[in-house]
């Protein structure tokens, strides 16, 4: 049998088709399709009919081809019976009992009037129940990935279409992720599709979710209440007019949503196109509350999550490195500047040993193992005292100290937890002083407890400053104290307790991002904003050193430590092992680690120190460098975190490997693939210095052009990804990378600065 009803898409006016397929020879007289039921629906008959065909009647002929002779035979009328049950009116077809092959059957539908004017009342008066809709608000109203979810709502999750699989989010930016598809090709055909006409288990879902939220988002009570109104009109159409209705809602309420999220955002965003746009609503996306953690350990509160789904609540959500990478682009330059000040005071409570956690855990048991977080956290001030309406005001705020000053772990809960104060001033200048006498200390709680796979040797933080370069050193090969921090967790392949790339010594945009602070308070101390003028040593000498010769003695030794020249005549100029050297033109990774050849390694780390002090380089050697980088580790989405020459390389990362392979098993080359947020810092510097010494300089539009046609990939996937996002990292050649994040902040917030970077210098060359 064939099916077929198709209605007209205002009027709800239509035609039913039945008929029987005669595909092979039959004498079935009889109908046997199981009975048609029409909810909402009136039908009448226009007529049923068959082909009487009488073969015994044809008479040949030598001249002509004739046909069988036939007629049209008019068969009973159909059962046509108008019933109510749980769902509503509807009405039942059962087919006459005479229906054979090649009968045709065709009924005049109508919906009832009650349904007129449904499409108008199901968009109408959206408005009002955003105007009060802050940022976080609408976290919960667009997204909320399964794990944010639970978190808040025990026993909750995202919705799950049978045939089809989970959805990415419990919110509106999940439900689009597939009505956008079955809208543009009209796949009613869709599992979806099904799934809405069988039942009202997805109008439900959406209606009753919004309170579970209302205790601590109490601003979506009318948004709820609207979703019920339109709901319950809904539930009384037709089940097959529901995917419509259903997807018109949701699109009517995602409209707005978005809408009101642009509006609190800055005018960089506003007057961006799609993609600004599209990088700027993960700001929103990764921005929220859960219940198990947050910035302080007895306040509830939004806080950023470094990625979805993977880090989404308790202490994996907030890590204080990818806060501070991600908060110029995620929150400064979208005007969020409430939510970047509350991070920077959020961690600045919690600091200890001189340093910033990387792991917050809402300031519980914060983990103090990263040595990069820190100059992340001071680049942050930095930006944020140079782009907010507060200004330089802000070193005056205050914040009271999660520890007491002197390093001791108490538990959140101590008497002596949040008694000392100190300004964000004070934080700065301890910071400084900590790392110029040097930070030697044992992680609390060091052991399986803290971290199962690590040796006990791995526990010791070390960091130092070599003052005869002014380079800041520190970790040791047993710990991994940067982003990159994959630590070997595979007995049988032997890497259990190895760090893949434990990157000590000197590590050049730890050292790029030192050189930033001391140029911003050496600045700030000669206009009267910074008190001291620089820090005392440790050592019997007692020497002070002002912040203006720790700047000047990196801005000596830097191109010296870091710089492998083209030519090796030029070797004799810079610290170099040249045994070592597998590639020149480049700046090398690190300075002075335990494991020498490291040293020597293409990483795209150098970008970083390009863009934060970029008066340390040499503009044609930084060019250059770039350049290499770009033919040897720019893929098609990150940048590849290891030149693919060298020996370590592995462009396939799979966490589930349980091989004997070393370089590989349990996820060990974590950041020896390409990573996305590198691609921002990447382009950043190349816009800089391109336009300075190399084409841009007489056409920087050019290299605009060039940079936006690179991120056409870019556009592309987070236009199509289900998680409306960019990617924590792929596979070799931009494959996709199962283990890794689909949403992952720092990787749309670094395309965002670079955006950010582009519409000011645009400005300059208009």
């Amino acid at each position: 049998y064939i099916v077929v009803h198709r209605c007209h898409p205002h009027t709800h006016k239509g035609y039913l088709l039945v008929a029987h397929c005669a595909f092979s020879d039959s004498v079935i007289k009889h109908g046997d399709l199981s009975p048609i039921k029409l909810r909402g629906t009136k039908a009448e008959l226009l007529f049923s009919t068959c082909l009487d065909v009488r073969p015994q009647e044809f008479t040949p002929d030598k001249n002509y081809l004739y046909g069988f002779p036939a007629s049209l035979k008019s068969l009973n009328t159909p059962i046509l019976r108008e019933d109510t049950d749980n769902h509503g009116h509807f009405t039942e077809v059962v087919l006459p009992k005479e229906f054979p092959l090649g009968s045709v059957m065709l009924l005049k539908t109508s919906v009832s009037k009650q349904h007129n004017g449904l499409d108008e009342f199901l968009t109408s008066d959206i408005e009002e129940p955003f105007q009060e809709l802050d940022l976080v608000d609408l976290n919960i109203v667009l997204y909320r990935c399964a794990g944010e979810e639970n978190d808040v709502a025990p026993g909750h999750s995202v919705y799950n279409i049978p045939g089809y699989g989970d959805l990415p989010y419990c919110g509106l930016e999940g439900f689009m992720s597939v009505l956008r598809k079955i809208m543009s090709h009209n796949d009613l055909g869709h599992p979806f599709c099904s799934n809405l006409r069988e039942g009202h288990w997805a109008l439900d879902y959406v209606a009753n979710r919004l309170e579970r939220y209302l205790e601590i988002a109490p601003r979506l009570k009318k948004l709820n209440q609207w979703y019920k109104e339109r709901f319950d009109a809904i539930k009384t159409a037709p089940s097959f007019l529901i995917p419509k209705y259903f997807a018109l809602v949701i699109k009517t309420a995602y409209t707005a949503a978005t809408k009101r999220a642009l509006e609190q955002l800055s005018l960089f965003v506003q007057e961006g196109g799609p993609f600004i746009q599209s990088l700027a609503l993960c700001s929103i996306q990764v921005y929220g509350t859960v219940l198990s953690t947050g910035l302080h350990p007895k306040k509830t509160g939004p806080s950023m999550a470094a990625g979805l789904p993977h880090f989404t609540f308790k202490h994996m959500r907030c890590w204080g490195r990818d806060v501070f990478i991600s908060l110029r682009g995620l929150f400064i330059t979208t005007g969020n500047y409430n939510a970047a000040r509350d991070h920077i005071l959020g961690f600045a409570s919690v600091l200890k040993h001189g340093l910033i956690p990387n792991l917050l855990d809402a300031a519980r048991r914060p983990r103090y193992n990263c040595r990069d977080a820190t100059w992340w956290f001071l680049q942050s001030i930095q930006d944020y005292c140079k782009f907010s309406s507060e200004g330089l005001e802000f070193l005056k705020a205050s914040v009271l100290r999660r520890f007491p000053k002197n390093d001791e772990f108490i538990e959140a809960d101590d008497p002596l937890a949040y008694k000392d104060e100190s300004t964000i001033l004070e934080i700065m200048q301890e910071i400084l002083e900590r790392h110029a006498k040097g930070i030697h200390f044992k992680e609390w709680n060091a052991g399986p407890n803290l971290d199962h796979a690590m040796t006990e040797k791995g526990f010791q933080i070390d960091i130092q400053v070599d003052w005869e370069t002014g380079l800041l050193f520190g970790g040791n090969e047993f710990n991994c104290g940067t982003w990159m921090d994959k630590m070997g967790e595979s007995e049988k392949a032997g890497n259990k307790g190895i760090p893949a790339t434990p990157r000590d010594g000197a590590a050049v945009e730890i050292t790029g991002l030192l050189k930033s602070t001391l140029r911003w308070i050496t600045e700030l101390n000669q206009q009267g904003y910074y008190p001291w003028k620089g820090v005392e040593l440790q050592d019997q000498s007692k020497k002070f050193v002002t912040f203006a010769e720790w700047n000047d003695l990196i801005q000596k030794s830097f191109e010296k430590c870091f710089y492998i020249p083209i030519d090796p005549a030029d070797d004799s100029k810079y610290k170099l092992n040249t045994k070592l050297i597998n590639r020149r033109g480049i700046y090398k990774d690190l300075h002075k680690a335990s494991k020498e050849y490291e040293d020597y390694q293409l990483r795209p780390n150098f970008p970083v120190a390009l863009v934060v002090a970029p008066e340390l380089f040499d503009q044609h050697h930084a060019l250059q460098a770039l350049n290499i980088a770009r033919e040897v580790l720019a893929g098609p989405l990150g940048m590849r975190t290891l030149d693919p020459k060298d020996w370590a390389y592995r462009g396939f990362y799979d966490n589930n490997n349980d091989g004997d392979d070393k370089s590989i098993a349990k996820g060990w080359n974590y950041h020896q693939g390409p990573w996305l947020w590198c691609t921002g810092y990447f382009l950043r510097a190349y816009l800089y210095f391109d336009i300075r010494v190399g084409k841009g300089k007489e056409s920087p539009h050019e290299t605009i052009h060039d940079i936006t046609q690179h991120l056409l990939p870019h556009r592309k996937i987070i236009e199509t990804t289900p998680f409306a996002g960019l990617p924590e990292l792929t596979n070799a050649n931009g494959a996709e990378c199962h283990h890794s994040c689909p949403t992952q902040a720092w990787s749309s917030a670094t395309l965002l600065d670079l955006f950010d970077d582009i519409k000011k210098l645009e400005k300059t060359i208009i």
